[in-house]
């Protein structure tokens, strides 16, 4: 079955994901499952068998924004659901491989064990440019010479 995403406010995943659950049983709408991935913010993900049923659904719900018109391969979400140990130190050269700097390199700045993120530095722009990204979103590409 397709999924689609939902683009939604951040931080209103879990709500907006009830009410779509909630007005897809009460309009006997065709949706299979509806998920919230924490890791993923901005995002509710959709199995339909197409995309007008999700754009049924979400109609008039105050922080769902739209629905994407592609499908997610399920391949992309299965990530973050198996718990992946990935091994980063300060100063290696990673991939993003998720979000709106996917395919880009950077350089490790800083790792915070406990948010489970890395403030990394953007290598391919012309200004130096630091951002806060989840470990499970990159890959080594490098390691550093320590």
């Amino acid at each position: 079955m397709p999924i689609y995403a939902v683009v939604v406010t951040a931080g209103k995943e879990e709500y907006v994901a009830d009410i779509i659950y909630n007005v897809a049983k009460r309009s006997k709408l065709e949706l299979y499952s509806v998920m919230a991935i924490p890791q993923l913010k901005g995002f509710v993900f959709v199995e339909a068998p197409n995309n007008l049923e999700v754009q049924r659904a979400i109609l008039g719900i105050r922080y769902a924004k739209r629905v994407l018109p592609e499908e997610i391969p399920i391949d992309e979400l299965k990530r973050y659901f198996e718990e992946e140990k990935i091994e980063v130190n300060v100063g290696d050269i990673v991939e993003i491989i998720v979000g709106g700097f996917k395919g880009a390199r950077a350089k490790v700045v800083k790792i915070d064990n406990k948010k489970q993120e890395l403030l990394v530095e953007l290598l391919d722009v012309p200004v130096p440019l630091n951002i806060s990204i989840p470990i499970n979103n990159v890959k080594v590409v490098e390691k550093s010479s320590k």
